[in-house]
């Protein structure tokens, strides 16, 4: 994939990234149990095509979920909120 492609591709992901957070923001929200995989799957598709790019997009995802945690609960830490994410995921990436 050439640097052209991987740069719209980040770009697409960061945005529906950011669609499905700010929609779950503005509710009526789903339980986290329920949102977080359907984000998952979202980035899984993303991993098929360019492993590089999903990984900036999980960063993101997990950096968007952060503000959102801190918002309900100001003392969270990043790496909380992190590992909370990953524990509502189904696949490799869930912290059992």
């Amino acid at each position: 994939m050439n640097d052209g492609s991987k740069t719209q591709l980040v770009r697409l992901g960061k945005t529906q990234i950011d669609a499905m957070f700010a929609r779950q923001d503005e509710g009526p929200a789903i339980d986290d149990s329920e949102f977080l995989p359907l984000v998952e799957i979202v980035l899984t598709a993303f991993e098929a095509i360019d492993r590089a790019g999903a990984a900036e997009l999980w960063d993101h995802a997990h950096a968007v979920y952060d503000l959102m945690c801190k918002d309900a609960e100001p003392e969270s830490t990043a790496d909380e909120n992190r590992q909370l994410m990953q524990s509502y995921l189904l696949g490799d990436r869930r912290l059992d």
